[in-house]
């Protein structure tokens, strides 16, 4: 299965909120880094770049701006934390 270009942005958020929603329901925590990786294995021939993102924070920020996701900066982490917001818990 892939993602088609034309509308399937929202068919990316929607695969990438639910590979943080597994990662949640396993109590792992998302980290931004090493992320992409995940939702490759998911979906290998995923690309940020195919939706005209210019990096995968880029595409995460979008995801979190549509509400998919929840994005916040963690100091101790030195990366951003991923979540999906309680309604969709």
């Amino acid at each position: 299965m892939s993602l088609p270009v034309h509308g399937g942005e929202t068919a990316a958020f929607a695969l990438l909120g639910s590979v943080v929603a597994d990662l949640q329901a396993k109590g792992t925590v998302a980290i931004l880094s090493g992320l992409k990786n995940k939702v490759r294995k998911v979906q290998p021939g995923f690309s940020e770049k195919t939706f005209g993102y210019g990096g995968f924070l880029q595409f995460a920020k979008a995801a979190a701006t549509r509400g998919v996701i929840t994005l916040e900066w963690d100091p101790e982490e030195d990366d951003y934390i991923l979540g999906v917001p309680a309604a969709k818990a």
